[in-house]
């Protein structure tokens, strides 16, 4: 089933988009505070999938936030990494995407590399988010066209243009593998781990990195609000291929997500471009 939902109606929606943000701001916070009281305890853990782990913190997060946001906005629609997905959504012309902890693992080790990702789309695109991570005190937030915040604070990605001094988010050892690269990152890059995909996002919209290259699919939950974050911020996420992200499709998965503050995206994409071509290859 292909997303129905006709354009929403904003000018007649009962909900300013000032009132979402203050929504969306309060209700992440909470859930944040909410995580941190399950934090560096005992709590119970299962696996959904092999290493894929999910705790009752997950759900207690993604109970509050579901509960709270769609009691508070009748009429949205909703998709989370923690709740079964329901094709009504599709007809939403706005609904709540959410991941309750993005970054399970760190969460679990007692690690600060995880957060609660918070985004409201419309018509297949974000229009408010927020990402709060708050072991490291961090509260990402934006509403589109009104640029975006780190704890208050306007924020904007770096201006770095040389690839062998860039700042790379992403497993260290996967860059220096030269049979996936065809064209070869520079020896002198900086890269770094970080369990939560949107933390990394997040992070290059503040200038702390650069970049960021992941060719394992990722889900509308993992990266809508930290999709307008790092707009806002002047940076730009796509896909392997260069096309830009929409959302609330039937099959809410990404195939690969590139991050990129402007001045480096021409650099980035001449290794990603042969890189997917050649894996395409081995794999027909």
């Amino acid at each position: 089933m292909a997303n129905t939902a006709k354009p929403f109606d904003e000018e007649n929606c009962p909900w300013l988009r000032a009132d979402e943000a203050r929504l969306v701001q309060q209700v992440t916070k909470e859930a944040g505070r909410i995580a941190l009281s399950y934090f560096s305890r005992d709590i119970k853990v299962w696996d959904k999938s092999p290493n894929n782990p999910v705790s009752e913190a997950d759900i207690a997060v993604d109970t509050f936030l579901r509960t709270t946001l769609m009691q508070n906005r009748t009429g949205y629609g909703w998709l989370s990494e923690e709740t079964e997905d329901q094709p009504e959504r599709l007809r939403c012309g706005r609904l709540w995407i959410v991941d309750p902890i993005d970054g399970t693992k760190s969460f679990l080790e007692g690690g600060e590399h995880w957060g609660i990702s918070v985004a409201l789309v419309q018509d297949q695109k974000t229009i408010v988010a927020a990402f709060y991570a708050p072991v490291i005190d961090a509260f990402y937030f934006s509403v589109r066209g009104e640029g975006v915040t780190k704890n208050g604070k306007p924020i904007s990605v770096s201006k770095t243009s040389d690839m062998a001094y860039a700042r790379m988010m992403g497993d260290p050892a996967a860059f220096k593998e030269s049979r996936f690269w065809p064209t070869p990152w520079p020896t002198t890059m900086h890269t770094e781990q970080a369990n939560s995909i949107a933390l990394r996002i997040c992070q290059i919209a503040d200038g702390q990195f650069d970049c960021c290259v992941t060719l394992r699919p990722k889900n509308d939950w993992d990266v809508a609000a930290a999709d307008l974050i790092l707009e806002e911020a002047g940076g730009l996420l796509t896909t392997g291929t260069g096309k830009r992200m929409v959302f609330n499709r039937e099959k809410p998965l990404h195939d690969h997500i590139v991050a990129t503050c402007p001045t480096l995206t021409g650099e980035v994409m001449q290794r990603v471009t042969p890189a997917l071509a050649r894996w395409h290859k081995l794999a027909t």
